[in-house]
């Protein structure tokens, strides 16, 4: 055992990506010319200290096992997310070539054809409202499930949550910078007959927003802009998959997470304008997140083996006997 608990592991491994987030923001923007708007650094500030601390005072001050997780929780989630849009505004400033070709070609590979299956649910209304809904409800259900875990005393799975989150949004941010794309509905040019059985703005809902700040008009990244300008790979498969496999422990609650996680990755091409390599991508990103607490703890309870040896054989050299190889010399 390395005597560090899971919940620990978890919570710091979350805040480094928050830190690791943070500096790569001031590193794009620096790069890109984008300043932030002071009124997002307030909202924003404000979001997040609240919450910290609240998780500080109910952690150090005065433990409460549920007030404590679940505020560091939240903190963590409105800190990571937040810096990982403003991000992805001043990275659709590099204005790196587009490459929607690319990804248009690699679903065709795959035998998906997007305009086929757009076309398909927009005969089907009734259909496009609800997975328009479920598309929506992404964020808040993280959020929800972040503070269900946390309240409940799954405190490990919590920050493992979290710790996903903050790191696939970090990764699909800074991957948008280098592989940006526009979408597969304006690539594709979706016809005005299919639009209009759609729900509105379904899949370029984000399109004046990204035109803004790819060609320059924007320079001034704000928090109201922040909303699915990333398209490579798709955080919204990537958080769907994240937030079903994070309620695996929730016998009554697996059932209805795995039916909602499959709506929302069947939402992200006719609502979200995704290609499904951008689905596969994100899920790629999300399983990178989801294996490495496995790889965090091992690690922890190496490096404290280690340390624990150490500890062991320094003590037996003080107390005069030497260290336990000694005798072989």
């Amino acid at each position: 055992m390395s005597g560090v608990p899971a919940h620990a592991e978890a919570r710091a491994a979350t805040w480094a990506v928050c830190v690791v987030s943070a500096l790569a923001a001031a590193a794009m923007f620096l790069a890109t010319g984008t300043a932030v708007a002071g009124t997002s650094l307030t909202i924003v500030g404000g979001l997040v200290l609240v919450p910290a601390s609240l998780h500080l005072v109910y952690t150090r001050l005065r433990p409460d096992p549920f007030i404590g997780p679940v505020a560091g929780g939240l903190a963590a989630l409105v800190w990571s997310g937040a810096t990982a849009g403003l991000t992805a505004l001043a990275a659709l400033r590099t204005q790196a070539p587009l490459v929607d070709a690319s990804l248009a070609r690699a679903d065709a590979v795959l035998g998906v054809h997007a305009p086929a299956l757009v076309a398909w649910v927009a005969l089907h209304p009734p259909l496009g409202a609800m997975l328009d809904v479920v598309y929506v409800s992404t964020v808040p259900a993280v959020f929800a499930t972040v503070a269900l875990l946390g309240w409940t005393g799954r405190e490990a799975v919590m920050w493992d949550l979290c710790f996903a989150f903050a790191g696939s949004a970090t990764i699909c941010t800074l991957l948008s910078a280098f592989v940006p794309a526009a979408g597969a509905f304006p690539h594709y040019e979706m016809s005005p007959g299919v639009l209009a059985r759609l729900p509105a703005g379904a899949g370029q809902y984000y399109l004046p927003v990204f035109d803004a700040y790819r060609s320059g008009a924007l320079a001034i990244a704000d928090i109201r802009h922040v909303d699915g300008v990333v398209s490579f790979p798709s955080f919204h498969a990537a958080m769907a998959l994240m937030t079903a496999h994070a309620v695996r422990g929730v016998p009554r609650l697996l059932g209805p997470a795995l039916a909602w996680c499959g709506l929302v990755l069947a939402s992200t091409i006719p609502i979200g304008g995704h290609y499904v390599v951008d689905v596969l991508a994100g899920a790629v990103v999300w399983a990178g997140f989801a294996l490495l607490p496995r790889a965090r703890r091992a690690l922890f309870r190496g490096a404290m083996a280690v340390r624990q040896q150490a500890r062991l054989g320094s003590a037996q050299t003080r107390q005069g006997g030497g260290p336990p190889w000694t005798g072989f010399f």
